[in-house]
């Protein structure tokens, strides 16, 4: 198991969603790696139960990622287009069950020389990919990691771990009598290597890829698991919870502790950028279910005197909506954890700053406090999407980390900061995925108000002294209890707001929308 910092404060994407937009732009980004040459064609295979995936703009992310579009460039919003201007023919078409996730797909890319490559993933959540076939070979990759993989004819396992640096792990595939080898290797390695491997007999290709996602990567034992981890090594070392999790992202990573403070700065900044263009510029969600005024509408009611929960809660509710209102209009912001609930932790800090005068520096290691609660969150194995976990695993644990960084910001220690988190997360187990459609506006947009004030009650409660009775492992526990008992139909189904009648007339909406924005059907793949 892996998980950096940044992808809990992260991805720094283009909306709409972390899974379906961010995490199938890196999936897109990481199939084009494996081209030779120009491709004329591009066949998207989507799980049967995502044929709404035009709402997400999933296949203009997956698009734009074959032609080296990243998730955080406005750019990508433009990739159909792009891709039509070259000529490219685009399609999509369904993968036949069984099928190891709903999110998992298929890049079909043909080149202009007629060979195909193929490349399947899964986005698992939050912007994190998983590659699990390249070809038609079946292989598991960590995509922080650099990789060197070898199509050969014929079974070299013995001569190529001979030209290997010692204690690389050579691992294989064999379909139809022909091999795909492939390795981690050392980010500075030789790719001189690669020349000496095309010459042992059946090779037919050699590929040095670059990791998928450049948070970096090193074989490590993680600093922490567990919130009694931080509070064990913040008691026996005096280190804040900051210093650990920036201590926790240098062993996995390799990076400096300025490289890894910059690129926490950057997504302060952006976080800045997103809610400041929310509330004053005119908006448009991308269905129209959301207004695109929400956030404005808060701010004007409060200078109004006509908000009840005082200026401190309705300011951080503007900018929560704000931000889902740059999300849902396929603008830039950061997912914290994930695009559906970005808007909680930039409005929490963000009006903590205004009212308190707190530098951007502590708002940065705010952020590695959130980023720590998460990371100890993965190694419960809770799952940060929707689609899989509920609404929980969203909103709540953006709340959750929400309030261990306000924890921190109001000067609690690492208990505090612990079971601030923990009396959130209880707050909001068995909350249900019940998105109208494929969108995120209905009701992610205004349910991520719910998540702000729920972070201000256990942020407060901890600060008052008050701590969770069940320890926040076990609250985690009983997350990751709550998420696998919760059936399908509150995961992203008809359950819940779904089965409402404005839940079908929305649907229509959305039917018709994503009709024309879909891609012409392709029965075969490529």
């Amino acid at each position: 198991m892996d998980i950096s910092v940044f992808e809990v404060i992260g991805p720094v994407m283009v909306g709409p969603s972390s899974s379906g937009t961010a995490g199938m732009a890196r999936l897109g980004w990481a199939a084009g790696r494996f081209l030779d040459g120009p491709v004329k064609a591009i066949n998207l295979s989507f799980h049967p139960r995502i044929q709404d995936y035009a709402g997400l703009r999933s296949h203009i992310a997956l698009i734009g990622g074959v032609l080296g579009i990243r998730e955080y460039d406005p750019e990508l919003k433009n990739a159909l287009e792009i891709a039509k201007a070259r000529g490219i023919r685009l399609t999509a078409s369904k993968l036949k069950p069984p099928l190891p996730d709903a999110l998992v797909v298929t890049i079909s890319m043909e080149q202009e020389t007629g060979v195909v490559r193929r490349v399947s993933g899964i986005s698992v959540g939050g912007g994190s990919i998983s590659i699990t076939g390249i070809d038609d070979f079946e292989v598991d990759l960590i995509s922080t990691e650099r990789y060197l993989f070898v199509w050969s004819d014929s079974d070299i396992s013995e001569e190529l771990p001979k030209m290997m640096p010692e204690g690389t792990t050579v691992r294989k595939d064999c379909k139809n009598g022909k091999y795909l080898f492939y390795m981690g290797v050392p980010m500075k390695m030789d790719e001189a290597v690669g020349e000496t491997i095309k010459n042992l007999p059946g090779v037919t290709k050699v590929l040095f890829t670059e990791p998928f996602l450049g948070f970096g990567y090193q074989p490590y034992q993680p600093l922490f698991r567990t919130f009694e981890d931080l509070m064990r090594l913040s008691e026996e070392t005096g280190k804040t919870v900051p210093e650990l999790a920036i201590e926790y992202e240098m062993a996995r990573s390799g990076r400096s502790r300025q490289e890894i403070w910059e690129e926490m700065k950057r997504s302060l900044e952006y976080m800045r950028e997103s809610v400041n263009t929310g509330l004053t510029q005119e908006l448009h969600t991308l269905f129209g279910f959301g207004t695109g005024q929400d956030g404005k509408k808060m701010m004007k009611a409060l200078a109004e005197g006509r908000t009840l929960s005082g200026s401190t809660m309705s300011r951080a509710f503007a900018k929560a909506l704000a931000t889902m209102e740059m999300d849902c209009s396929m603008n830039r912001i950061v997912a914290a954890p994930t695009g559906g609930s970005a808007g909680i932790v930039p409005g929490c800090i963000l009006t903590i700053q205004e009212d308190k005068g707190c530098s951007d520096e502590e708002l940065v290691n705010s952020l590695f406090v959130a980023a720590a609660a998460g990371v100890c969150m993965y190694y419960h194995n809770a799952n940060f999407s929707g689609m899989r976990g509920g609404c929980q695993g969203e909103i709540g644990v953006s709340s959750a980390i929400a309030a261990a960084a306000l924890a921190y910001l109001g000067g609690g220690d690492t208990k505090t900061i612990c079971h601030a988190m923990a009396l959130s997360m209880k707050n909001l187990l068995g909350l249900i995925c019940d998105r109208i459609g494929g969108s995120s506006e209905i009701p992610c947009i205004r349910r991520n108000c719910v998540g702000v004030a729920n972070a201000f009650a256990g942020c407060d409660m901890a600060l008052a002294g008050i701590d969770s009775y069940v320890s926040p492992d076990e609250v985690i526990t009983a997350l990751c209890n709550t998420q696998k008992l919760l059936p399908a139909a509150l995961r992203g189904g008809y359950g819940g707001l779904g089965c409402t009648v404005e839940a079908k007339l929305a649907r229509e909406i959305e039917d018709k929308i994503n009709r024309e924005l879909s891609l012409p059907v392709m029965n075969d793949h490529l």
